[in-house]
Order: C-alpha cells, then structure tokens, then sequence
C-alpha cells in the first residue's frame, strides 16, 4: 500500500476542499473524485489527479476503484453518508486491492448513521436527549405528536438510507404544527421499513464539539460557534468562530462517543439553553462542512485521521487558537436566498427578514473574519465555487420554471 497516495471522494464539498489543502500541504499526493466534471477540490493546486464519476452505485464504483488502483492509491476518504455506504457495501474488494478506507465498518456505521439507534445510546448512557418517539406506523406518529405536543419536529432516520440498491430519498427535517402536517410529513420521510423519528421541539442554540476517535478514544478536540446558518432554520453555518471547549459539552460527547466505539471523524450536536443541560440532537460520523476551521485554527484533523489510518503515531498540538473566523461566501449567498423563500412551513422559531440578510452578505463583517474557500496560495478554488454555484442557481430556476 502507497500510504502516501490518498483519494479525496464528493470533491464538489468544501469539505474535500480542505482535506485537499491540508493534506497536500503535508506533503501527500491527492487525487480528488465526484459526481461533477470539475468539483471544487479538484481546483485546488494541491489535486494532481481527478476521476468523474456520473453516479453514485456500485458500478460506478467499481469503475472508480480501478481508478484508484492504476493510480496506485493507498488510501481512499469518503466525506458524505452516501459514498461511505457505496465504499462500505464492497469493503473486501478495495482492501483486496490494498487500499484503505477512511471510514468505520458498517458494524459501527449505524450507531451514527441512524439517527434512532444513536439517540438510543445516548439517552442509555445518560447523555440527556430531546423528549423522542421512535413510531412503527402512522398510527404510533400520531400518538407520538400528541405525547409531545404541536408543533413536533419529523426527522428521518436517515440522511442517506442505502437499501443494497441504490439510495433512498432524504427530505430532511420538517415541522408539524397539526395532525394534517404530521401525516404529510410522515408518508414523506417515511424510508421503506424505517418510520421517521418524533422529537418534541427544544430551544437553544445549536453547539457542537468535533474530534477523530481511535476505536472509542478521541485523540483531538475543537470547538466552534456558529454565527450564521446557511439555512436559518437551522443547518451548518455560513460564519463561524473557533472557542474554548465546553467541558459539558466534551464530557457527553466523550461519554457517548466511548459507549459508541466511535471510528473515525465525529461533530457531536447538541442544542443549549446555557442554563439546563445541553441537549443531544445528533452525531456526524464523517467529517464536517467547516472542517477548515478546525484546520484553519490548529486541529488539522484531516492529517490526524490519515495518520490514524495509515498506522503513523497522531501527535496534534495541545490547543489550537480560539477567536479565528471564516466565512464561507457562497454559504451566506445561499441563506439570503432561503430568507427570500421565506419562513419553512410550521416552523415555530425566530426567521430573519429580507433586510437583514441583505445587511449579512453585502455589511459589515465581524473583525478579523476570513473568507473559508479564498487562498492567496491557492486561488482557483474560489473562483470554481462561483462557476458551480452560479450554475447550480441556474439549473435550479429552470426547474421551478
């Protein structure tokens, strides 16, 4: 195995973008592949190679582990649910090859990826979760809202739901303020055999703490707050800073991720008052849409992991640099246009009017804040991100047309 020879998969996220940069800065030889002809890790200086893949099965798959292999990879990261799950299905033909993968085995999988098992965990090793219905009908979801009252929040089980085929679709997160809502709401996240999950709506405001786990034990930690969400109602952030860890937020976190025997990149989410305790809203079990911040701040986590992988001692600073903000642009052009959509349907928190979305994309900045995807040594990035996100905005307004 070339361990120094690393495939960055879902090459259109900024994700891979920062995986890009931090490990060809470290010295690796990076490739970069995705659905997209040109993705924007693959603008990066520090990609030396790309694969387009039209498709996410396991032919397409197939097709790029061969890719890989002529080009002597050793180590492959998959970023989103979907591709870990395609790498995951033919584990034992990619290690057969003597490619790596950076990704927990399917045995561990489920216990993030499925958002009822990990809440399940959490609540049995005492880590506090939002009151939860798990229902096996329609019956039992409406039973399940008038337990916890309207509005209720419908969640699926899964981002990406892998049913040995092909994927099944993820609507997200909605909110039901009546019976008509929620069975509307249901039959629609409804994922073959898996029934959404019923959580009563929490206040607060959404923390989480970040790390990579050696088999259950985390080897680094990072802190963030968000200062913007892309999608006001709540999603990753579109500006934010790097703080101080909150001991209540790593004790449960650690707690969990232990009893998990998490493997791999985790973002533990929590939703806190600052009064209570904080409450458990879910765990990413791959790496996150503001990873550059970490890396940006001194916890370059995608060096860890691939350290962890290829069998090399991790030994990462003992702090990193707290108050460092990025921006992500193309992040807040996206919130104005989710302000401009308007408030979601049935959702009971605070949304933000036109003018003050207009006020967060073209004022004034909180000082010192960076652009996340700018790089003097490394421009082409930024201008690939427009190219593709202009294009995405068009292709979108011809559909709705």
């Amino acid at each position: 195995m070339n361990t120094d020879r690393i495939l960055v998969l879902d090459g259109r996220t900024i994700e891979a973008l920062a995986c890009v940069r931090s490990l060809g800065r470290a010295g690796y030889w990076v490739a970069v592949a995705g659905k997209r002809r040109w993705p924007l890790a693959s603008w990066s200086r520090y990609c030396h190679a790309s694969y387009h893949y039209p498709e996410e099965t396991l032919d397409g798959f197939a097709s790029l582990r061969r890719w890989a292999h002529r080009h002597h990879v050793g180590v492959v990261l998959p970023l989103t649910e979907a591709t870990i799950q395609l790498c995951n299905a033919e584990r034992g033909e990619w290690e057969a090859l003597g490619i790596t993968l950076g990704c927990a085995p399917d045995a561990l999988l489920s216990r993030a990826f499925d958002k009822a098992e990990t809440l399940r965990r959490a609540a049995a090793c005492g880590v506090q979760i939002p009151p939860t219905r798990f229902p096996t009908s329609l019956a039992e979801c409406r039973e399940a809202a008038e337990a916890l009252g309207y509005p209720c929040v419908v969640k699926p089980r899964f981002t990406s739901a892998w049913n040995g085929h092909g994927f099944l679709p993820d609507l997200g997160p909605t909110y039901a303020k009546d019976v008509a809502e929620l069975e509307a709401a249901v039959r629609s996240r409804r994922q073959g055999e898996y029934w959404p999950i019923i959580q009563a709506f929490v206040p607060g405001k959404g923390k989480g703490v970040f790390t990579v786990c050696d088999h259950g034990r985390p080897i680094a930690w990072f802190a963030h707050e968000r200062l913007r969400d892309v999608r006001p109602s709540g999603s990753g952030s579109s500006l934010r800073r790097s703080v101080a860890l909150d001991p209540r937020l790593q004790a449960r976190a650690e707690r969990l991720l232990a009893q998990m025997e998490w493997h791999g990149p985790a973002m533990v989410e929590f939703r806190d008052e600052g009064t209570g305790a904080p409450w458990l809203m879910e765990v990413n079990g791959r790496f996150w849409g503001s990873l550059q911040l970490s890396v940006a701040a001194g916890r370059d986590f995608p060096r860890i992991w691939t350290e962890i992988l290829t069998g090399k001692p991790p030994n990462p600073p003992e702090r990193y640099r707290e108050g460092v903000i990025l921006r992500w642009l193309w992040g807040d052009v996206k919130r104005l246009l989710y302000i401009l959509a308007g408030r979601p349907k049935g959702y009971p928190g605070t949304y933000p009017t036109v003018a003050q979305g207009l006020r967060e994309l073209f004022g004034r900045q909180p000082p010192g804040t960076r652009l996340e995807v700018w790089d003097p040594q490394d421009p082409w990035p930024a201008v690939g991100e427009w190219a593709e996100g202009a294009r995405e905005v068009f292709v979108k307004a011809l559909r709705s047309r």
